[in-house]
């Protein structure tokens, strides 16, 4: 009896943890849309504390400009996730990294991506965006038709990718890659500083070319002390990203 009352005394108390954690989110105006596990809650309510942690005064709401921000499951086996406007998509086996990366780009979009412009001129990132987006286009095309005509073309020109400017990514770059990227990125390793760490050094390995730009991780003991990472903790703290920093003509968002 007594292991009886002890395992009902110790669900009470999860079941009320539980009910706080979920007023908790419910205050920070996250939905959580469909049947999330008791497992999952808590992953993203911790996922949150981290972020508020990072922007000091401010509360969660203040950070996404108090607008609501709402999660759904895909339903589809991975790890990876999707964001669109203010709705954030989860595939089954989400991570919690790949969370914080999506927080990014809710956080991107709450602010009509002012803070990707804002960490891209700031770190002179994206030099001829506009024109390699165009020429992107162009190698996209010669992938299809050489997969068309069945030739064994490995066309990916690194040239084209989107440069990180005068400072180290957060866990390097890929033909994927674009200030959009970047942000959320940037967002994620401010969260998982020591994650970020290791996927830089992982990227650099596998891409030795640029091992001396990419692993930031040998003169900087974590990410928050990089040019990106002080730039984006900043702008965390800030009721505004971007005020005052950025031109009142480049306030308006950028469609990638």
């Amino acid at each position: 009896m007594e292991k009886t009352s002890g395992s009902t005394s110790e669900s009470q108390t999860s079941n009320k943890k539980l009910s706080l954690i979920k007023q908790e989110l419910d205050t920070w105006r996250i939905c959580l849309d469909g049947d999330w596990s008791e497992k999952e809650i808590r992953r993203i309510w911790q996922v949150f504390h981290y972020l508020a942690d990072r922007a000091d005064a401010l509360t969660i709401p203040q950070i996404f400009n108090d607008q609501a921000t709402k999660f759904f499951h895909s339903g589809m086996p991975g790890r990876a996730g999707r964001t669109k406007g203010d709705e954030v998509c989860l595939d089954d086996d989400w991570t919690d990294w790949t969370l914080a990366h999506e927080l990014g780009h809710r956080w991107n979009n709450a602010w009509e991506k002012q803070p990707e412009q804002w960490l891209r001129k700031s770190l002179g990132a994206g030099n001829w965006e506009w024109f390699k987006r165009k020429l992107r286009f162009f190698e996209k095309w010669l992938r299809k038709t050489a997969q068309k005509l069945d030739l064994n073309w490995k066309i990916d020109w690194q040239a084209l990718w989107y440069h990180p400017g005068k400072a180290p990514p957060p866990c390097g770059v890929d033909r994927n890659f674009n200030a959009s990227e970047d942000l959320a990125e940037s967002f994620a390793a401010t969260i998982f500083p020591d994650d970020a760490k290791q996927r830089a050094s992982n990227a650099a390995s596998r891409l030795t070319k640029f091992s001396d730009q990419w692993n930031w991780g040998r003169s900087y003991q974590n990410f928050w002390l990089t040019p990106r990472g002080q730039l984006t903790s900043r702008f965390l703290k800030e009721r505004s990203p971007g005020e005052g920093h950025a031109d009142q003509t480049d306030r308006r968002a950028r469609k990638d």
